[in-house]
């Protein structure tokens, strides 16, 4: 009988030390507008900084830079920067050094570049895509313009895609045949 309890009580322990693990990751795959695909590119690839998209970016990257993505993280208070819930909406993520990548760069929106970052890989979509180079859409967005954010604002995806964030090159016309 001693054995049964004590087994029991174990197995009660177990699962009240699991649960908040349980429910964080639950929560994380019911996170709103946090597609599948960001799950799916965090796990396999690292954020880089927009410093290395910036080599071959350079007119995306000076337009970015005077856009409240590329002042987010000035715009937050001191102890703001200090909150997670500022943190995540703010800045890209981590790097393989473990810092901190402040205000929301190219990769928030276009995925971890560790393995699209080359010329050759960006030269090719399809490749790119399975490098971690993702599409942006609605769900991209509303993972931080939402209502859980403190400076909600109603967030119309089709007008931020005609203003945009940076500048976007004229696409080259197809060569006459």
């Amino acid at each position: 009988m001693k054995r049964i309890t004590a087994i029991a009580l174990a197995a009660v322990f177990a699962l009240l030390l699991a649960a908040p693990v349980l429910a964080q990751e639950k929560a994380e795959v019911k996170a709103p507008g946090k597609p599948d695909t960001l799950k799916w590119a965090e796990a396999n690839f690292k954020y880089v900084g927009e410093k290395k998209c910036k080599m071959c970016h350079k007119e995306q990257f000076a337009t970015w830079s005077e856009t409240l993505h590329g002042k987010a993280w000035a715009s937050l208070k001191a102890e703001e920067q200090k909150k997670a819930e500022c943190i995540g909406c703010h800045s890209t993520g981590m790097n393989e050094s473990d810092s901190l990548l402040v205000n929301v760069g190219c990769e928030v929106c276009h995925g971890p570049g560790s393995e699209y970052k080359s010329k050759k890989t960006m030269q090719d979509p399809k490749l790119a895509a399975a490098a971690g180079l993702m599409p942006i859409t609605e769900a991209t967005c509303i993972r931080c313009h939402n209502k859980t954010s403190p400076t909600y604002k109603e967030f119309k995806f089709a007008e931020a895609l005609k203003t945009g964030v940076h500048a976007h090159p004229a696409k080259e016309a197809a060569p006459e045949k």
